[in-house]
Formats: structure tokens, C-alpha cells, sequence
């Protein structure tokens, strides 16, 4: 249809009767609150190797110290927490309070994830370096008055050594210092399914599955047709349905292109399911899935980032690492946009016709739409999302394996007009002009709600990941990046 059709007549126009359709099998699970809900598609449990570290007698923060007392206190936050920490299985070890107790401690905790540590006292800095010889990655908690080794912590990894602190006040903080080893795990589980003519660059997809253990696996046009011929009419019905009753309006598709893509979404959900993959990126464009009979997969990114799966545009494999690294870091869902720049209000306006509508994670709410065509060529459907002002943002892409461009901002408006992608916001950031003057790595990037700049220090650190700021670093000179000089993803 070209005119606008109110949400009321086009709900007249679905059959009668539909239920909402909900995504099945395994996936069915993933709207599950607190921040494990973008972790449980992964198989199995993330281990953490859990010691208390302290002195009964260390001077600071006493003179004496009743450490089992500590523990117990300790042991009170960590159930408080179970719902955060439902898929982290802790490998005990115990509370050490003197060096002859580390090797039985270290013998358990060989083969897990990472390390926590739970500063209780000052006297544990001879027990640290010790456990650091087993090289895995290991996080230490620390409550104000335990002690001072945090202060030795920089010259540690000055020297090589995997580990990170987090000085917290607030118990809570006890799950977000496990979330690198998540991710660490959740990536080493993750499959990435491919679909573009010519595949990807074996020496990307090598150093990928190298570093993060995540595969990337190609699939071919026929393997997209056949899945999508496979849809049962109704189901494809019914999740149009939804989303026709959950939007705003609908302005340019008519009912049956909305049903196509509800059925795109579905085809793409059962070769995610049967490939037991999380992610799917498809040359969306560049292969005319329209003129062959099919549907453009916007809605179905959609749903599938909102469910904590992944969803990426254009087949640009960069942005699915970038995104899959933050849903399982921080649980939520990335949106991969064409930036565009504005000196006179100091911002950059991203852009893009696919937009998660729970920014938030899964068990977030969702944010309103309106189902709108595809910008470039005004065909297919796609969403206009109303993100939320105000709200703090991240901006990354890594490159390569080993490089993360990373930056922060404020969305302060979602601008509607017809100019741009379907769904914008404007960010404002400092210094956008260094941010121009050192662009490189392609147009995309992509956003995150929230400031999540100490948990990708940490992934990062843990990574071995070098860290760049984007509006803050000179990046001229920084080898590893690319430096084409023509517009692409």
C-alpha cells in the first residue's frame, strides 16, 4: 500500500484467530531476565574458579580479621545473585590464607574459564602471583578497606599478567566481574552463518575461529530458498500478526509483504536452530531476494536481535564479532549503522533500517515502531524504531581480531524524516572532528546502550585486544587499520 494505513484497519486485514507466534525449540528460552539472558543459548555452563583471599591477622583493615565470617558474608551476596549468575558453574576453592594452601586451589581450578578472587584483607599479594602461573584470566573483587593490593595490579599487567581488579562498594558487582569470562566462553561456543556470493576471506574466517574459537560457517542461496519454502503459511501469518498489532502504523508495506518477511524471519530462526548457530549475515542487497521470490530479512534481524541472538546487515562480519562480543559482555543487542556527521550540533547521526526493539536485552521493554519499506529502494519491510533520549550509548567495531575501535555518547534526538535509513538517532560526542579526521575501517559501526567502557577494558585486556578510542586516540598511525579509500561497510 502507499498510503498510510492505521494500525486498526490493517489488523482488519489479518485473518482472524491469529495467535502470536513465539520462537520454538531452544530458542524458546531466551527471554529469561537478568544478564545471563543473551548467554543461554550457549551449551553449557561458564566455570569460575571462586577463592577467598585473606590474613586473620593482616593489620588492614584490622588489627584481626574473623575471615570464615567473611566468607559467609560473601556467600550471602553470591545467593542473592543466582538469578545473574544462572549459567556460572563456581569451581570452590575455598578460602587461602596462607601460600601452602595454593596448590590443591590451583590443581582445581585448571581448565576453567577465569578466576575470581574476593579480596578479603591486605597480606595476599605473594598468593596473587602465585595463582597468575596458571595464565588464566583472573578478576579480583575488592570492597573498600580490604586491602592494598589493588595498587599492585597495573604493575602486574604491566609484566604480562592476565588479571584485572574491580573496586566495588556494591555486592552486584560480584556478576558483572565475571561477564569477560562469559564472553570468552560464549564466543568460543558461537557459530556465525554466512550468506553472501563469493564467501568470506578464509584468512578472516581462520584468525576468527584462531582467537575466539567462534566459527563461521557459509551457506548458499539454495539453502536460504529451501528453508524459506519450507514455512508454514500460518506460522508466517501469525507472526506478522504481531508484528502488525505491537506497531505504531504501517506506512509504506502492504499485509503480504509483511507476511513474507515474517516468514524470512522464520526460515532464517530453523537454519539457525538446525545449524545450532546465534548469528546470521546475509548480503541483504546484493543478492536480490526480492526479484527471486523471497524477502528482505529486516524484520527478522529485528526479532532476532531483540531475542539475544544476532541478526547482521549486509553480511559485514565485523559488526557480527563487534555484536556477538557485547551480547554476551553486556547482554544486550547492537545496531549496526551508516554514520553520518554534524559539526554544527557537535553529533553523529547513525542510521540504518534495522533496529533491535529491546536495546535493553531480551527481558527490556520494547521500544515503539512503525513498519516502514526499506529506504534505498522503498520495497520490502523494515522498522522505524523510537529509541530513547538520553540514553547513554557505545559505539565499536573490532578489526580484524586484535583491534576494537571503541567510543561513547548520548543519543540526544531520533530524527524522522525522510533522509537517511529508516531508524536514526543523534548521539552527541566530544571532539567529533578528531573522530572524522582519523576515520577508518569502513562506514559501519555499531551501537550499544549504555557506557560499557570498563567491561570491554577487561574483555579486551583479557583478549588480548587492543583498545582504541575513537575521538580521543590518533589513530593515523596505528597499524592494522584500513585505510581504503572508497565507501563501503
Amino acid at each position: 500500500m502507499s498510503a498510510e494505513m492505521t494500525r486498526r484497519g490493517f489488523l482488519g486485514a489479518t485473518a482472524a484467530g491469529a495467535a502470536s507466534f513465539g520462537a520454538a525449540g531452544r530458542f524458546g528460552q531466551l527471554h529469561i531476565p537478568g544478564a545471563v539472558a543473551a548467554s543461554v543459548a550457549g551449551s553449557s555452563k561458564v566455570r569460575v574458579g571462586k577463592v577467598y583471599m585473606g590474613r586473620p591477622r593482616p593489620g588492614w583493615p584490622m588489627a584481626k580479621v574473623e575471615l570464615a565470617a567473611e566468607v559467609k558474608r560473601f556467600e550471602q551476596y553470591f545467593a542473592k545473585l543466582q538469578r545473574e549468575l544462572a549459567d556460572v558453574e563456581f569451581v570452590n576453592g575455598g578460602l587461602v590464607s596462607t601460600p601452602k594452601q595454593l596448590p590443591a586451589v590451583k590443581g582445581k581450578f585448571k581448565g576453567v574459564d577465569g578466576i575470581l578472587v574476593i579480596h578479603l584483607t591486605l597480606g595476599i599479594g605473594g598468593m596473587l602471583h602465585s595463582l597468575l602461573e596458571l595464565g588464566i584470566p583472573t578478576m579480583m573483587f575488592t570492597m573498600p578497606y580490604a586491602g592494598h593490593e589493588w595498587h599492585i595490579i597495573a604493575s602486574m599487567q604491566r609484566l604480562g599478567k592476565p588479571i584485572d581488579v574491580l573496586p566495588s562498594s556494591d555486592y552486584r558487582d560480584l556478576a558483572v566481574a565475571v561477564r569477560p569470562f562469559r564472553a570468552m566462553r560464549r564466543l568460543r561456543e558461537a557459530k556465525i552463518l554466512y550468506l553472501r556470493d563469493g564467501g568470506p576471506d578464509p584468512k578472516y574466517v581462520k584468525a576468527i575461529k584462531d582467537k575466539f574459537g567462534t566459527e563461521i560457517k557459509t551457506l548458499h542461496y539454495k539453502d536460504l530458498e529451501r528453508a524459506y519454502k519450507a514455512v508454514k503459511e500460518a506460522d508466517a501469518k501469525a507472526d506478522a500478526e504481531r508484528w502488525i498489532r505491537e506497531a505504531q502504523k504501517i506506512v509504506e508495506p502492504s499485509r503480504d509483504e509483511i507476511v513474507r518477511s515474517s516468514r524470512m524471519y522464520l526460515a532464517m530462526r530453523n537454519l539457525l536452530e538446525q545449524e545450532k548457530a546465534v548469528a546470521i549475515a546475509i548480503n541483504c542487497l546484493g543478492m536480490g531476494l526480492i526479484d527471486r521470490g523471497l524477502a528482505y530479512p529486516c524484520l527478522g534481524f529485528s526479532r532476532l536481535n531483540s531475542m539475544g541472538l544476532g541478526g547482521i546487515c549486509e553480511a559485514d562480519l565485523k559488526s557480527a564479532m563487534t555484536h556477538l562480543i557485547f551480547t554476551y559482555l553486556v547482554g544486550k543487542p547492537g545496531f549496526i549503522s551508516d554514520p553520518v556527521f554534524d559539526y554544527a550540533t557537535g553529533t553523529i547521526i547513525h542510521a540504518h533500517c534495522v533496529a533491535a526493539t529491546h536495546m535493553d536485552g531480551p527481558a527490556g521493554p520494547a521500544a515503539p515502531y512503525v513498519i516502514r519499506s526499506h529506504l534505498e529502494d522503498n520495497r520490502g519491510a523494515s522498522l522505524q524504531v523510537k529509541m530513547r533520549v538520553g540514553q547513554k550509548i557505545s559505539m565499536a567495531r573490532l578489526i580484524g581480531s586484535d583491534i576494537l575501535l571503541f567510543s561513547t555518547g548520548e543519543i540526544i534526538d531520533t530524527p524522522d524524516v525522510n533522509r537517511g535509513c529508516r531508524t536514526k538517532i543523534t548521539t552527541k560526542v566530544d571532539n567529533p572532528e578528531k573522530f572524522l579526521e582519523n576515520w577508518s575501517c569502513g562506514l559501519h559501526r555499531v551501537i550499544f546502550y549504555g557506557d560499557h567502557t570498563q567491561d570491554i577494558r577487561r574483555f579486551c585486556r583479557f583478549m588480548k585486544i587492543r583498545l582504541l578510542r575513537e575521538g580521543i586516540d590518533d589513530l593515523r598511525d596505528v597499524p592494522g587499520l584500513e585505510w581504503s579509500p572508497h565507501v563501503h561497510a
